[in-house]
């Protein structure tokens, strides 16, 4: 089976944890193929021909590279969860030990990945598609990312930073927040990605009563 299926950086700088390349990620013919077919016609309206069709390969090149489409959509949401996982490190990284801040690099990276990679972030809803072998790995991987905000909205409650209430069911708004990101995007619309990663920064923090928010307001 062949391992070159895509290039992706091993680390990403805390420098530089913003910047996405266009496209973010080098993906394998098929493997971009496959995204798209997955988006548009979901992952049981897609066909293995289809996929070997839209890359401009034969059926037999594309078990050549994939034992079968289930192995094709691990590796697309892999894909996806490992380039949150470096970003969210590296944003964190550079954001110090300030919880405040710590939460808020959390959410424009969340931002920024669901618009930089915003069909990586429909395909998230195909997670029920896959066997019981796969996915509660990946459900996991996919709940690693909400336990990094929890951990930050605890810690910023416990300063005073942030009001008081539930933690768990605070992140959890947040995050339902941020995932709409993903339905309304559009590249050519008249705000960036970073704009919105902008204005997402400042919902969040007025969600869960950041104190400095909740001054400038009264």
């Amino acid at each position: 089976m062949n391992k070159q299926r895509v290039t992706v950086p091993s680390e990403v700088d805390p420098a530089d944890w913003q910047r996405y390349e266009n496209p973010p990620l080098q993906l394998h013919p098929l493997l971009s193929a496959a995204l798209d077919l997955f988006v548009r016609l979901g992952y049981h309206g897609t066909s293995v021909r289809a996929i070997a069709a839209e890359a401009g390969m034969t059926v037999p090149g594309l078990y050549y590279n994939f034992a079968n489409k289930q192995d094709i959509l691990t590796e697309l949401l892999t894909l996806s969860n490992q380039e949150l996982t470096r970003r969210s490190h590296a944003a964190l990284a550079a954001a110090g030990r300030n919880p405040r801040a710590r939460f808020a690099a959390l959410i424009r990276c969340m931002v920024l990945h669901l618009t930089h990679m915003q069909k990586f972030a429909h395909l998230v809803r195909e997670i029920d598609s896959l066997d019981d072998t796969h996915r509660p790995k990946h459900v996991e991987l996919r709940d690693r990312f909400q336990r990094l905000v929890l951990t930050e909205v605890i810690a910023a409650q416990t300063l005073g930073e942030f009001g008081s209430g539930d933690p768990h069911e605070t992140t959890r708004a947040v995050l339902s927040l941020c995932n709409g990101v993903a339905d309304w995007f559009r590249i050519e619309g008249a705000a960036t990605p970073e704009q919105i990663a902008d204005r997402y920064v400042d919902f969040a923090l007025r969600l869960v009563l950041d104190r400095e928010s909740v001054s400038d307001r009264t």
